[in-house]
């Protein structure tokens, strides 16, 4: 069952929406709001399944995209889905990992579809865990998987995706990464993350660093003797 919260600032599309959700019986609670303002306490205070946001809200000093920014800093399990009549906003949209992008005007049958989609896979059985990182780079969106990913460095303030697939910039950096990704990984150095299932060998180096070696992939990563002692437990050696 799905708690929904409708960001738009036009009355209409607002009925609208509210009318087409609590026609659908999956929904279980709506709560509309023309404020980008208003919305996060409301998400707060509600914690909604799902949040259709509008990207363009007029006389708001938050956009919806700022707002969904907001959103995904405090709640990242929170399904994000973007409704608006310009496609340019498509790329920037995301780096907040949005369940879907519906453009206006909506098509009926497209947005129960999807809207029951939703509801079917957070069903308790049905949730797994996300496996893709999508990562934007300029005007290109990357899906990658999350365990062909090597390890993630800092290379001249970019973040550089080592892959199975290809190197990939981001201008994300490893905290950020640090939040989204699973136990498979870790921080081991102040410029580095790792996939420890890719790890062959590790070997001390100068001034009791250590420097990792993957499965074939030739590149090599530095882990600090700062942050072995959290390696060694984390594959309990």
């Amino acid at each position: 069952m799905l708690k929904v919260l409708v960001l738009e600032d036009e009355e209409y599309n607002r009925q609208f929406i509210r009318q087409l959700l609590d026609e659908i019986p999956v929904v279980t609670e709506v709560w509309t709001t023309a404020s980008g303002e208003a919305a996060l306490n409301m998400v707060k205070e509600h914690k909604p399944n799902l949040v259709l946001l509008d990207i363009e809200l007029s006389g708001d000093e938050l956009n919806g995209l700022q707002v969904a920014r907001n959103i995904y800093r405090f709640n990242k399990d929170i399904s994000l889905v973007f409704i608006t009549g310009y496609t340019k906003y498509a790329i920037d949209s995301f780096e907040v990992h949005p369940y879907n992008y519906i453009l206006k005007p909506i098509i009926v049958s497209k947005f129960r579809n999807m809207v029951e989609e939703l509801a079917e896979r957070l069903k308790p059985e049905n949730k797994k865990v996300n496996d893709i990182l999508i990562v934007k780079n300029k005007n290109e969106i990357y899906h990658l998987h999350k365990e062909r990913i090597i390890f993630i460095e800092i290379h001249n303030n970019v973040s550089l995706i080592h892959s199975a697939d290809g190197i990939f910039d981001s201008h994300w950096t490893l905290a950020e990464f640090e939040e989204i990704l699973d136990s498979r990984f870790l921080r081991v150095h102040k410029s580095f993350i790792v996939n420890l299932g890719k790890i062959k060998k590790i070997r001390g180096i100068f001034d009791r660093s250590y420097e990792i070696e993957f499965y074939d992939y030739e590149p090599r990563a530095l882990m600090s003797r700062y942050k072995y002692p959290e390696y060694k437990k984390r594959q309990g050696l």
